[in-house]
């Protein structure tokens, strides 16, 4: 098996270590990256040349299915 350095990777995306996990996670569950190497590869190939990953990541986590008007009621019954 080849080795993969994500040092180029996170040069050519412009992100630190912190952020790569969270960028690499999001493209495997997106099904934008078949795994690990994959993501790292498409990365360092800058095929995701100014793409905002944080804004995608933090999107990607929000729940869309509530309405931010809509009131949760969260009290229960005794």
């Amino acid at each position: 098996m080849g080795k993969v350095f994500v040092e180029k990777a996170m040069q050519t995306a412009g992100l630190n270590r912190t952020n790569l996990v969270g960028v690499l996670a999001y493209l495997i569950r997106t099904k934008q990256a078949s795994g690990q190497n994959d993501a790292v590869k498409r990365l360092e190939s800058g095929e995701f040349n100014g793409v905002d990953f944080e804004e995608l990541i933090i999107q990607s986590y929000q729940d869309s299915s509530l309405n931010p008007e809509e009131e949760v009621d969260n009290t229960t019954e005794t």
